[in-house]
């Protein structure tokens, strides 16, 4: 059974049963508890998909920062010179969560 794009468990068995009341409340009930779980999951699993996206952003950003510094260490009288700072500021840079967050600055 579907509801809008989310899918419906409802239980096949409650039309075996169908003349006893209890029999029905109970599968009725089933089917209710394993939507519940079913959505748990299905929301862990787009928080999940979600924070990989992130995770995916933020490597490919430390990838291109390493091809950056060694193309830098490669060519060091190029250009002006690049400091790496560390900061206990965590709104600097999206790159890290914690309490340390890391930006880079041209000299």
């Amino acid at each position: 059974m579907e509801d809008g794009d989310e899918e419906v468990y409802q239980t096949e068995l409650v039309q075996l049963f169908s003349e006893e009341d209890e029999v029905t409340v109970f599968f009725e009930s089933l089917d209710g508890e394993l939507n519940k779980v079913n959505q748990f999951y299905k929301n862990k699993e787009s928080e999940f998909l979600e924070r990989g996206e992130i995770l995916n952003k933020q490597l490919g950003i430390l990838l291109d920062l390493k091809r950056v510094l060694n193309e830098h260490r490669r060519k060091p009288n190029a250009g002006p010179a690049l400091s790496l700072s560390w900061s206990s500021s965590p709104a600097r840079s999206s790159l890290c969560s914690g309490n340390a967050s890391f930006s880079l600055t041209q000299n």
